[in-house]
């Protein structure tokens, strides 16, 4: 891509979701189109309020840029967070490098780029036009001999560089030249405390600091348990992972973004900077089967928190911080993702009755009781009060997995979930002697069981269905297996899973989550989901086809991003990513269908 060719059509041309890079350093994310340029960043925390944002408004989005003319090549550095950018232009050539310092301080997060000079003279352009808030605030800007200040609701930031900089439009810009073996390095510091300055970086500290990040990285993913096959793709999903993990607490969210679109031009749009229940037991099995305890163990204790400060019921997501969302609202004024509104903040779905989030809960106290860590089983009054409210609400309908906006129904997945959560209960009480109501556990866990296999399978009992009454499929059948309601030899979870192929399949190595004539509520087609075509990987490998799952892995592989991340979707038609990016659950889903096939190696 030539760089001058990008600016000329920079207000028009949104970058693809699939040519997406992230930097972070457990706070928040920095995305990063494929001409080096930044398109997304919260300062502070994942779901605080954006300063830098064209990826929704090109217009009105903000610029913070280091550009000059050129062709440029961009790729994460191995076992990385770190990105580097070779550009070559008529007058020279020179490499970039960016990164967000990691470990971070507890004071402060920095974005920092390092141009190192190769050939010639190159001279880049450094713009800086801050919107924070989706441009609903006005912020202060003053320069001092550190660089530039710039402050906005209580918050402060410094922009380092060497180059001067001086005001241009609405924004700041400098020019910053580096001849061959020369170097130059920028510094974008944001204060964690309120009213508090940055403290200026020694700009030619700025190599050694990207050196160490990169060190930290590497020294990171070298205590990963993964084997040879699919190394690279699960690193980088693992390193995703990290990314999306909240530091301070140990949550893990969704998505880096908000409002990307499911369909373009559509309103499936949706902010994901929060942390799901329902992804929990999936999220923690693939960090334990990597080795990332200590993930893990704080993912753990981040849920026992939250349950001990809100109890039951459970709410669908929760912050960061384990509180509730903010209100799910639109921002007026901004076109989207290429003119995909409305542009969403909040999420209403944390108001919803989702029953498998609960089964989610006592799998996730299994797992770390089975990997020797009592995180969660230390707090058993809450994960016992959790299988008594299975047994008490199992029979109530809910809005599934996939937060369905239409009427509540008996989703034979929330059922099998429920039926899993009082096989965990009973496995841990029994197996440490605590106290519980065993009978009715075992009962109800029975009596669901029993109603699952009478109305939750098809008419000729051959495979399981999607809801009570309703013989359509749902792609999250794939994981009866997973959970131990069926054995995967069972024909009718074999018979489930072909049926699942044919019925939902989008060609290729695509499957939609359910039956596109279904009404969720909303308008508009979506796209395939990742997580369930990595889903059937693990059920094919459950079914006894351990070759057939490996040729659609390594099928499913070619779909990734160009810097190896994931969507949420993507359309069969265009091969375009869809929706908010990098999405934990399709990474959580590629590195479970590795281990999967590890088995097999």
């Amino acid at each position: 891509m030539r760089i001058d060719q990008q600016l000329t059509a920079g207000k028009a041309e949104y970058p693809m979701i699939a040519s997406l890079a992230a930097v972070g350093d457990g706070r928040s994310m920095a995305l990063v189109g494929p001409d080096g340029n930044v398109e997304w960043f919260c300062p502070r925390c994942f779901d605080g309020t954006p300063l830098i944002w064209p990826l929704l408004d090109r217009d009105r989005g903000g610029r913070l840029q280091l550009s000059t003319p050129g062709d440029l090549k961009t790729h994460y550095l191995d076992d990385s967070a770190v990105l580097e950018f070779e550009v070559h232009s008529a007058s020279g050539s020179a490499r970039v490098t960016l990164c967000m310092e990691w470990p971070g301080s507890d004071d402060q997060q920095s974005l920092l780029w390092q141009v190192d000079g190769l050939a010639g003279r190159c001279e880049f352009t450094l713009m800086f036009e801050p919107r924070p808030d989706f441009g609903s605030v006005a912020g202060e800007a003053s320069l001092s001999a550190e660089g530039l200040i710039y402050s906005y609701q209580r918050q402060q930031l410094l922009l380092q560089a060497d180059c001067a900089l001086y005001p241009d439009g609405e924004g700041w810009q400098g020019v910053l030249s580096v001849d061959a073996g020369g170097s130059a390095g920028i510094c974008l510091s944001v204060s964690l405390e309120q009213d508090a300055p940055p403290v200026p970086v020694s700009i030619e500290s700025v190599p050694a600091r990207i050196a160490a990040t990169l060190k930290a990285w590497r020294d990171w993913c070298a205590a990963l348990d993964c084997t040879a096959s699919y190394r690279a793709d699960v690193v980088r999903s693992a390193i995703t992972l990290k990314l999306l993990t909240y530091e301070p607490s140990g949550a893990v969210v969704a998505a880096g973004t908000t409002s990307l679109p499911e369909r373009l031009g559509g309103e499936r749009n949706w902010d994901y900077r929060y942390t799901w229940f329902r992804d929990a037991g999936l999220t923690l099995g693939a960090l334990f089967g990597l080795g990332c305890r200590d993930e893990a163990h704080r993912w753990a204790q981040w849920m026992q928190r939250t349950i001990e400060q809100h109890g039951t019921p459970l709410a669908v997501l929760y912050d960061v911080n384990g509180a509730a969302p903010p209100p799910e609202r639109n921002i007026e004024g901004v076109d989207g993702y290429r003119g995909s509104r409305p542009v969403r903040v909040g999420n209403a779905a944390d108001g919803q009755f989702q029953l498998d989030v609960y089964g989610e809960l006592l799998e996730c106290v299994s797992i770390c009781d089975s990997m020797g860590d009592d995180a969660m089983r230390a707090h058993w009054p809450h994960m016992r009060a959790a299988a008594d409210f299975i047994a008490a609400h199992w029979q109530e309908p809910d809005q599934s997995i996939w937060e369905m906006r239409s009427a509540p129904r008996h989703y034979v997945h929330s059922k099998v979930m429920a039926w899993a959560g009082l096989q965990r209960a009973l496995w841990l009480k029994r197996r440490h002697d605590l106290d519980g109501d065993e009978e009715s556990w075992v009962n109800q866990a029975e009596a669901l069981r029993q109603l699952v296999l009478r109305r939750g399978v098809s008419a000729d009992g051959s495979h399981f269905i999607r809801a009570f009454d309703d013989d359509r499929l749902d792609a999250s059948l794939l994981l009866l297996a997973r959970v131990g309601f069926i054995e995967g030899s069972d024909e009718r979870f074999i018979n489930t899973v072909d049926a699942i192929r044919k019925q939902l399949d989008e060609g290729g190595v695509a499957l939609r989550r359910y039956p596109a004539e279904i009404s969720d509520g909303l308008q508009g087609r979506e796209g395939a989901f990742f997580i369930c075509s990595f889903w059937l990987v693990e059920a094919l490998v459950q079914t006894g086809r351990p070759r057939e799952a490996k040729e659609f892995f390594e099928q499913l592989l070619q779909r990734k991003g160009e810097h190896g991340l994931f969507a949420e979707e993507f359309d069969t038609r265009s091969g375009q990513h869809l929706g908010n990016i990098p999405q934990a659950f399709s990474h959580v889903g590629l590195i479970n269908a590795a281990l999967s096939l590890g088995s097999f190696d």
